[in-house]
């Protein structure tokens, strides 16, 4: 029986698809019928006529605007051109109308149910959806830094049945399906992609770790160049995703506890990391190359006049507030606090 429905279906839609090619196929052989008609009959009596004043008139009747300026004036011209010209061409007209209209409403559609392809390059991923309001903050937080404020947003999520009107006005792009999946993937641009964002599975907040995992490995397996950041909800499993080729993992649970602590021995310094880890005001916590010609800490330092240097980071690891006198080596970073990203 679904065999039977399949086919009928599939037969549907093919003749849908021969009635369009029809129409339009239709209108062009009434085009050539009118241009060429027009110039049988009125060419004896204008010399001076030509195709393109003849193919004009036809688009202008065809259309219904009807000008004047050019104009049938035999009567084989009128009976047999001009009048099967506007009550044909009107019509078909229309229908080419309605089934471009048709056309763009399906494609808004799909688009909407996250059905269609993206085709962006350098865009970032994000990789679930956990409700409009965080995901609205995520695309403030990125749309307030220059690195990555024009960078165009995909979202993937299995469950979104249609994406918010919201993120679509915010210029998000949706794509439906589990983000472990090759297919889905591919229809997310994910090889031109230069970041990933592996969100907390709010729908199994169990076994999230297990799903972003296999999200993880798909990434670095299939297109290790993108920068991948994680949510790992257990912190025993931070090693996992390192070996995974993660380039950053984020365990708030981890932080959590030492926040709590922190809190209680120093009261406000949720409040100020918060403000440094947000791009939305304050001044925030940058991690940007080492200057040029610089040698030492101290001289690095100096290049940062507008800025609070905090110290160096190197493979991966930090040395806060370090002697003027440590070398910088190749690859080191620098650690700091400013109102906006050093140039």
């Amino acid at each position: 029986m679904i065999q039977i429905l399949l086919r009928m279906l599939q037969r549907a839609g093919l003749a849908a698809r021969r009635s369009q090619l029809g129409g339009v196929l239709l209108f062009v052989a009434l085009f050539c019928y009118a241009t060429s008609g027009y110039m049988y009959f009125e060419l004896p009596d204008k010399p001076d006529l030509g195709w393109g004043d003849a193919a004009w008139w036809s688009i202008v009747t065809m259309t219904t605007v009807g000008y004047g300026d050019y104009f049938p004036q035999t009567l084989g011209g009128r009976l047999f051109v001009g009048v099967p010209t506007m009550l044909i061409g009107i019509g078909l007209l229309g229908y080419l109308l309605s089934l471009f209209a048709g056309l763009v409403m399906e494609a808004k559609m799909k688009a909407q149910k996250g059905l269609m392809p993206i085709d962006e390059a350098g865009h970032i991923i994000v990789c679930r959806y956990n409700g409009l309001g965080p995901t609205l903050k995520l695309v403030e937080e990125i749309r307030a830094d220059a690195t990555t404020g024009k960078r165009a947003i995909v979202l993937i999520d299995p469950h979104l049945d249609e994406l918010p009107a919201e993120l679509a006005a915010a210029g998000v792009r949706f794509v439906a399906g589990e983000p472990a999946r090759e297919p889905v993937l591919e229809m997310a641009a994910f090889r031109r992609a230069s970041y990933v964002l592996i969100q907390l599975d709010a729908h199994d907040p169990a076994n999230s770790d297990d799903h972003n995992l296999k999200v993880a490995l798909t990434f670095e397996r299939l297109h290790p160049e993108v920068t991948s950041i994680v949510h790992c909800k257990d912190p025993e499993n931070i090693i996992f995703f390192k070996r995974a080729g993660c380039d950053s993992v984020v365990c708030t649970e981890a932080l959590s506890s030492q926040m709590m602590v922190q809190e209680m021995q120093d009261p406000g310094v949720h409040a100020v990391l918060a403000e440094l880890t947000t791009n939305a005001h304050g001044k925030q916590c940058y991690i940007v190359a080492a200057p040029a010609g610089a040698s030492s800490f101290a001289e690095a330092r100096g290049r940062f006049a507008d800025a609070v240097v905090l110290g160096l980071r190197r493979g991966g690891e930090n040395l806060l507030a370090p002697a003027d006198a440590t070398p910088l080596l190749p690859g080191d970073q620098i650690v700091l606090i400013a109102s906006q990203r050093p140039a």
